[in-house]
């Protein structure tokens, strides 16, 4: 590996070949799309191969997570090519304005209001620490020593010298090699322009390694998609009222009522069109919007308040005001409220960000099927590389169990007793803990009440991140307890199970979405834009991703062993079983119980010298 700025002596199984792909695809001005089981070393292969690439032909890298979360591997990475080469590598963990704010007269502000805020008071000239900061000049080098360590590193240090940390950091990424950011500050319409202007003006020079890429689409869609309901109406104009403002609010009340009244005779939600909506909703809005945001201002400085619901709508009549046809427009009715939801099908204006760098590095454990991603992401010619596993075979087996089912129609108190059953019987074949993953809430609890004898830790709807973390800290101190969360939440991905303590997971049914207007205008959308894909691309294979990422939850190193098992008769689908297989083998046997107390019972494969193998 020394043609790479590489920080260990060797890479681990696979991961030379895959800086190796990404190098020439790099030197031919390809972007790739890389699928990489966790254990390769993802991070470390994409940003040795970009960053050597990026300093030999003066290019900066990207590197893009859509959690703040995942930039720590990174900084790590970094530091080690720093500290192994002794070469002048620059690098900057940024994070939005809001979080490196260090003013606390307007730091605790939600979201738009906050920036519109911070851009007035730098704007007349009285924030104090932009000031300082302006006044400083070139970055000392006791900052840069800092900021290598992350952002909250930099926050310090900025708050020692009184100086804006935001603009600090902007300053040292236009003097960077790497910059470490969100997936929000290149796919936000909103933001981009000013990052963009801060870090480089440009993204033709420019490397961008897109990490945990599956998600990339649905969060770009989300920047155009909103929703009001006339509940928030009502707040927006007691906010008015608060100020003594003579703005009136009552139209856009009256519109959302009239179009429920016309539209919602017997369905609960229904499409609508641009001619549904009066004049002065979707004409001439500029003027109205800005005077919105002055009174959103206003309420928060007198108030002291930290969200407001005038904001909020100005953005959504700014995002109403644009016609799209990826956008649906959508009235629903709920608890006495009135809703008006922008759902963006698929997101074709931010999508086309992604041909303006010089190359993308697109990479994820579940960027599976690389062809439906290559599609979605729409980079012409762009190189793909799948890549195996780089953990012995032999320490995960998988099953299927095909006797239950959590299709809808089939879900009833005997099919969530068969499957509590099932699930006991597995447990009991297993010395450990083991995490069991549902398609939804409610089929969770309907199982949850006929489990019995167990310590039961389960994941329950808009739980806080402290409460998850408390479900965490009790599985580490338990070595016989069952995990019960949802696909597709904060249990089933993004999170490490570490030191084996989950021997084995199971998932029970598929997590399809509900049939909805919205999802049916998305298969609808896409199923044009692809050639008849709609139904797969929207609707199956996220679904599977999501499954995916949770059989994968137990596998995080090279010694770790556990038993995986698909439960319900869909996974015995060959549309099903085909994208299953691409991530990892599962096994034919019918008597997997037995499986399983004989996969337990095998003494671990060691070493010569008595230790695990580990594999680098």
């Amino acid at each position: 590996m020394d043609e790479f700025l590489f920080r260990f002596n060797e890479p681990r199984m696979h991961q030379g070949r895959m800086m190796g792909d990404i190098y020439k695809a790099l030197e031919s001005k390809s972007s790739i799309l890389v699928n990489a089981p966790t254990g390769i070393g993802k991070t470390d292969a994409s940003l040795s191969a970009a960053l050597t690439f990026a300093m030999k032909n003066g290019l900066k890298v990207l590197f893009l997570t859509p959690k703040i979360s995942q930039h720590r591997i990174a900084i790590e990475v970094l530091n080690g090519i720093r500290s192994k080469f002794s070469i002048g590598l620059k690098f900057i963990d940024m994070v939005g304005k809001q979080k490196l704010c260090i003013n606390d007269g307007i730091n605790l502000i939600a979201n738009e209001a906050f920036h519109k805020e911070c851009e007035k008071l730098v704007k007349n000239g009285k924030c104090e620490f932009y000031k300082r900061f302006k006044e400083m000049g070139e970055m000392p080098d006791s900052i840069w020593g800092e900021a290598l360590q992350g952002h909250n590193k930099l926050f310090s240090v900025s708050m020692d010298y009184g100086i804006c940390a935001y603009e600090a950091a902007a300053s040292m990424a236009r003097d960077a090699n790497v910059v470490i950011a969100d997936y929000s500050h290149i796919l936000n319409p909103s933001t981009r322009p000013a990052f963009l202007k801060r870090i480089a003006g440009t993204l033709s020079n420019t490397i961008i390694i897109w990490d945990e890429a599956h998600n990339l689409v649905n969060l770009a869609a989300s920047y155009m998609s909103d929703a009001i309901t006339t509940r928030a109406i009502q707040r927006a104009s007691e906010e008015l009222r608060s100020i003594g403002s003579s703005l009136d609010l009552g139209y856009l009340d009256f519109t959302l009522n009239k179009l429920a009244e016309t539209h919602l005779s017997k369905e609960s939600e229904a499409f609508v069109y641009k001619h549904d909506l009066p004049e002065e909703i979707t004409v001439a809005q500029g003027e109205i919007i800005e005077q919105i945001e002055r009174n959103a201002l206003e309420y928060i400085e007198k108030s002291k308040a930290r969200r407001s619901s005038l904001m909020h709508l100005a953005n959504f009549m700014r995002k109403l005001s644009e016609e799209d046809p990826a956008v649906a427009k959508i009235i629903s009715r709920s608890s006495g409220s009135v809703r008006l939801s922008l759902s963006c099908l698929y997101p074709d204006r931010i999508m086309d960000v992604l041909k303006e760098p010089y190359a993308n590095i697109f990479m994820s454990a579940t960027l599976i099927p690389l062809g439906m991603y290559s599609d979605l992401f729409d980079i012409g010619d762009a190189a793909m590389r799948n890549y195996a596993s780089p953990f012995p075979e032999r320490n995960r087996i998988a099953y299927v169990d095909s006797g239950v089912t959590t299709k809808y129609a089939s879900r009833s108190i005997s099919e969530y007793k068969a499957i509590a059953d099932r699930l006991m019987s597995i447990k009991r074949r297993i010395d450990g803990n083991v995490a069991v993953f549902f398609p939804s809430f409610q089929v969770l609890n309907g199982v949850r009440r006929y489990i019995a004898g167990i310590e039961i830790l389960a994941q329950r709807e808009s739980m806080s991140s402290a409460a998850i973390d408390e479900i965490l800290g009790r599985l580490q101190s338990s070595d016989n307890s069952m995990l019960l969360g949802v696909l597709g939440g904060s249990l089933s991905e993004g999170v490490d199970y570490p030191k084996n303590i989950i021997k084995a997971v199971i998932v029970v049914g598929l997590p399809f979405a509900k049939p909805s207007l919205e999802l049916g205008a998305k298969v609808a959308y896409m199923d044009g834009k692809f050639k008849g894909k709609g139904e797969e691309y929207a609707y199956r294979i996220p679904a599977l991703i999501k499954v995916i990422q949770a059989a994968g939850r137990a596998i995080r190193n090279e010694s770790d062993r556990a038993v995986i098992v698909f439960m319900d008769k869909r996974y015995k689908w060959s549309a099903y079983q085909s994208i299953i297989s691409s991530s990892m083998k599962v096994s034919e046997r019918s008597d997997y119980l037995d499986g399983i107390s004989e996969f337990f019972s095998k003494e671990r494969e060691v070493g010569g010298d008595g230790a695990v193998l580990n594999i680098r």
